[in-house]
């Protein structure tokens, strides 16, 4: 995180693979906007009155700029000619502010994303008053006593 950085944190509690927030994150870098630190995605697990409580949450980088610039005529096309447009990487890289190029940006930066978060484990997440402490699911038993004995 920089000096004087905005931060917009982007909190749900759908398991991430079925988020619509997921779908918001792809949309926004798509479009410019960039995540905020060297962990921008946290998953956790926490027990809350005896039951499994889920969060996820994005940290977004709120000072990104988003520009549009929307400058093609209406045209009617039929299926084929939109799936040669949405598989030929030189029409989209030509054509970069087209629909087809974004909805094809996004469907890669979504795969990708979702690549991603397929290997993550949630974290565990305890509190003690104030404090708090994460646990990776796959931290092995000397980290997970180290942690435990920072949050005291």
């Amino acid at each position: 995180m920089r000096t004087g950085q905005k931060i917009i944190f982007v909190r749900g509690s759908e398991p991430p693979l079925r988020s619509t927030d997921t779908s918001l994150i792809a949309a926004a870098l798509v479009s410019g906007c960039r995540l905020a630190g060297q962990k921008p995605f946290l998953h956790t697990i926490e027990e809350v009155n005896g039951e499994a409580s889920r969060t996820t949450t994005w940290s977004v980088d709120g000072g990104s700029e988003m520009v549009f610039r929307p400058n093609f005529s209406e045209e009617k096309i039929d299926f084929a000619e939109f799936r040669r447009r949405f598989e030929d990487e030189n029409w989209w890289r030509e054509n970069p502010d087209h629909p087809i190029a974004y909805m094809r940006a996004f469907a890669d930066v979504l795969a990708d994303l979702y690549s991603q978060l397929r290997s993550q484990k949630p974290a565990l997440l305890l509190r003690k008053g104030s404090r708090f402490a994460v646990i990776p699911q796959d931290a092995d038993p000397e980290r997970k006593r180290k942690i435990l004995e920072l949050l005291g």
